[in-house]
């Protein structure tokens, strides 16, 4: 299985804070290298610039506290809105108050220990294929990790439908 993989090379966040435009730059293109340090060490980071205020909640109590324990006092700001409404339509990640909880409801039951422990041999299956060509690489040599986990992520949604 997956247990024999190895990673020669372990991604570094910045030594500092991205410049903001870097950072949404980077973050498209590889989300791991793009979190500096303060990622790690603080609980929220606030970027202010361009006349916004950008919030990252680092903290899992916290995030919780936000999305579920305290949802009614913390909205998204219009520019999440627009930016990733377009994208996205009114789904999960979008969508606020009744609406959110409605989607959270439904999707729920899909969450459950037992449910995630049912997808675990659609998903070791779907990384198999991966890993193997992954193996056979040539020492040294550059992998899209990004793109092969997404590529493994949505084989694993198909399976599982």
């Amino acid at each position: 299985m997956a247990l024999d993989a190895t990673i020669v090379e372990v991604p570094k966040p910045p030594a500092g804070r991205l410049p903001f435009l870097r950072l949404l730059a980077r973050l498209v293109s590889n989300p791991v290298a793009s979190w500096g340090e303060d990622f790690y060490d603080e609980p929220i980071v606030v970027y202010r610039d361009f006349g916004l205020e950008t919030v990252f909640v680092t903290d899992p109590e916290l995030a919780q506290q936000i999305l579920l324990d305290e949802s009614d006092a913390f909205t998204k700001s219009p520019l999440y809105d627009d930016v990733l409404g377009r994208a996205g339509g009114r789904g999960l990640l979008i969508a606020e108050g009744d609406d959110w909880r409605w989607q959270r409801r439904i999707a729920a039951p899909l969450f459950r220990a037992e449910a995630l422990l049912s997808y675990v041999p659609a998903f070791a299956a779907a990384c198999e294929p991966v890993l193997a060509r992954w193996r056979k690489a040539e020492p040294g040599s550059l992998q899209i990790i990004g793109k092969d986990m997404t590529d493994a992520a949505m084989q694993a949604l198909q399976d599982t439908k």
